[in-house]
């Protein structure tokens, strides 16, 4: 009897322990809930903030391209955001022993309240550039590129239109809310 206990104890721990871990794994370990689809973390290479600050060195600053592209877009009745990702390359004019990068990215949304424009909300992508002294650097351009990924959330059912603006460049991305 006491043998068929002990069985019986270890099988149910087994099978306990087999439904954490599809659990920790079906939720990424906690990241995501059992029944939602959201996308992934987005995948970072230049920092993103979302504060305004001292930037005065942005009039050097030109885009020569931007692309977006939608990475996750599983939009239903339990989930409201997707996942995009964006190109920028671009270079930065310079003078003098301080070299510029890109220090980081500002991101800004806002709902697009204006009802003759075809889009409901507008994204301003702003690389900020930095510069530091280099004693071997004496003007020229610096060439940049990067590409980092954004969540971004449907505003309503149905077609959700939202432009993406990067200095002079714009893009109009689509996504559908389905119930």
């Amino acid at each position: 009897m006491k043998k068929t206990l002990k069985t019986t104890v270890i099988i149910l721990l087994l099978i306990a322990l087999f439904l954490g871990m599809a659990y920790l794994y079906r939720t990424d370990f906690g990241r995501k809930g059992v029944l939602s689809n959201a996308p992934d973390l987005p995948k970072i290479e230049i920092p993103v903030t979302y504060n305004v600050a001292w930037w005065a060195h942005q009039k050097d600053l030109v885009i020569d391209d931007f692309k977006v592209n939608i990475v996750e877009n599983n939009l239903h009745l339990f989930n409201n955001k997707a996942l995009i990702s964006y190109k920028i390359k671009g270079k930065i004019k310079y003078d003098g022993h301080w070299k510029p990068n890109i220090k980081e990215v500002h991101i800004s949304e806002r709902i697009n309240k204006d009802s003759i424009q075809n889009f409901n909300r507008i994204i301003e992508i702003t690389p900020i550039v930095e510069v530091k002294k280099d004693t071997n650097a004496n003007g020229g351009i610096e060439d940049f590129e990067f590409t980092n990924q954004h969540i971004i959330t449907s505003g309503k059912f149905g077609l959700n239109r939202i432009k993406i603006i990067c200095e002079n460049k714009d893009t109009i991305i689509e996504l559908q809310q389905r119930k």
